[in-house]
């Protein structure tokens, strides 16, 4: 808004100062290279004129005939510029061959000119001292361009001290949410203990029967829940703090083998194909359990989401040539993937199937946990669709 006034207001002038200019100039023309009586001048220019205004128009003209030869000079009107200094210019006019245009002296004055022409081919030109004009129009930009930064560091320090108060209560909820994640997972570990204890004991007495193992699978399901939970809060955390993770130099082609292998036979149970192209010895700075924990949760989500009869593949390369990053590629087939919003996966809870009534286990908490890990080690994690198949490519700095 305060970008549009002051462009306004500075076109405004320069619009204004132009037309006064020309006005001026179409006046010395018509008057035979002088400025006609107040009355006239005030009537053109639609201002109050007087005598000591008119004086403070500085100008000059001249009249040359059809070969250019000066036949008369007016001077009176401009005093700083000597006669061989009014030539110099006319002939500089003359040699542009323009009828309107403007030129500075070499002490940086500023002039504007006219040239009209005549029925015996002789030509009369005049030129308006514009200095002044040019001045105020700079001075209007310059006051301008204070005015902007002025109210732009004004309002800069008004947003950081209001918006720190604003959101302030935003940050204290946000900063409870997560305490309370991890304060209730404690909590709740202790009588889940307790139902799965109770339940074991009813399965010795009684045997296992279909209640008792439902029971044991619900506990084992909300216990895997609250663990994720915590570790995801306990990973915001420590990115919100920018603690730095406990560096090392691990191999990361030993980790994504490790890994792959886990899930292999997982996979090949559950009726799919399993891929794995894992570059050796490529190595990587970070947290070996937090990177490792990042693997198996993305082949994990692969394995869990792949097509029946599909293919899980993982692997791992050297990605560029100058910056040398480790690029890790877990896919899986997923037929239904077009139109899919991907860039929401990484969300806390989320999950495409909005009913959460899949057969699919899973609370959407690892993705956002592996969305986490990759942060804290400074790497991106970005999801692609092609051929039917979604893929999930990492990429770490080597070292």
């Amino acid at each position: 808004m305060l970008i549009s006034i002051i462009g306004i207001l500075n076109a405004s002038k320069y619009a204004t100062s132009e037309k006064r200019i020309n006005k001026i100039l179409d006046l010395l023309s018509k008057n035979n290279g002088v400025l006609p009586d107040e009355e006239v001048v005030e009537k053109i220019l639609g201002r109050k004129t007087n005598p000591d205004i008119i004086v403070q128009y500085r100008y000059f003209s001249a009249y040359v005939d059809s070969t250019n030869k000066v036949i008369t000079m007016n001077t009176e009107h401009i005093a700083n510029l000597s006669e061989t200094d009014v030539i110099f210019y006319i002939r500089k006019i003359l040699s542009g061959k323009n009828r309107y245009g403007n030129f500075t002296t070499t002490d940086g004055q500023k002039f504007a000119y006219k040239l009209s022409l005549h029925e015996d081919d002789s030509k009369l030109i005049v030129v308006l001292d514009t200095t002044s004009y040019i001045e105020d129009r700079a001075d209007l930009i310059d006051t301008s361009v204070f005015i902007f930064f002025s109210n732009l560091v004004f309002f800069i320090i008004i947003f950081v001290i209001f918006s720190g108060k604003v959101m302030m209560p935003f940050m204290e909820n946000y900063r409870n949410q997560k305490a309370f994640i991890t304060n209730a997972g404690h909590e709740l570990k202790t009588p889940l203990a307790i139902i799965s204890a109770n339940n074991e004991l009813c399965e010795m007495i009684g045997g296992e029967n279909e209640w008792t193992k439902s029971t044991k699978e619900q506990v084992e399901r909300m216990t895997d829940l609250i663990n994720r939970l915590v570790v995801l809060a306990r990973f915001e955390e420590k990115s919100e703090e920018k603690s730095d993770v406990a560096e090392k130099n691990i191999n990361f082609s030993d980790i994504v083998t490790k890994s792959a292998n886990s899930f292999k036979s997982m996979a090949i149970k559950g009726g799919k194909n399993f891929e794995s192209n894992i570059q050796k010895n490529l190595c990587i700075s970070g947290d070996d359990g937090a990177i490792y924990e990042l693997v198996n949760i993305l082949i994990d989500n692969a394995n869990k989401y792949c097509d029946d009869g599909g293919t899980v593949g993982v692997g791992l390369l050297q990605h560029g040539i100058t910056f040398k990053k480790a690029k890790l590629v877990v896919y899986n087939t997923y037929k239904s993937g077009k139109g899919v919003d991907y860039s929401r996966f990484f969300e806390r809870f989320y999950r495409e199937d909005k009913s959460h009534n899949s057969n699919v286990s899973g609370y959407g908490v690892g993705l956002s946990i592996a969305g986490n890990i990759v942060k804290r080690h400074k790497g991106k994690i970005h999801i692609s669709y092609k051929n039917d198949t979604i893929y999930f490519n990492v990429y770490f700095n080597m070292v």
